[in-house]
């Protein structure tokens, strides 16, 4: 099967806070697009299809925070073993611009 996406995604190796109302969970983001993510956790949150959330995404070098965007969830599934989501960006989410600007910057 060949995906078609609107944007490319971007492994990641950045982890980010998940904030939704059943609280706030840390999560590595497995990749990234301008329109959306997958993000593993290591324990099992309550999440579902359709729930919304914020997503923190922190820079651990300069420990401060580069963006947040809200977001809403379009899949729950399993990466190795572990709860994953998929999630894409509400609308203008100026958040993902400077997100994907501070990863452009950080390629070698």
């Amino acid at each position: 099967m060949n995906e078609k996406r609107q944007y490319e995604r971007k492994s990641t190796a950045y982890t980010a806070l998940y904030c939704s109302y059943c609280g706030v969970r840390a999560a590595k983001i497995k990749d990234l697009s301008k329109s959306g993510a997958a993000l593993v956790f290591k324990d099992e949150i309550d999440a579902a299809t359709g729930d919304n959330a914020t997503i923190h995404f922190f820079s651990r070098d300069t420990g401060t925070l580069v963006a947040k965007a809200n977001c809403h969830i379009v899949r729950v599934f399993s990466e190795q073993g572990n709860m994953a989501i998929g999630i894409h960006f509400d609308k203008e989410n100026k958040g993902i611009d400077v997100v994907m600007e501070f990863l452009e910057r950080q390629q070698p």
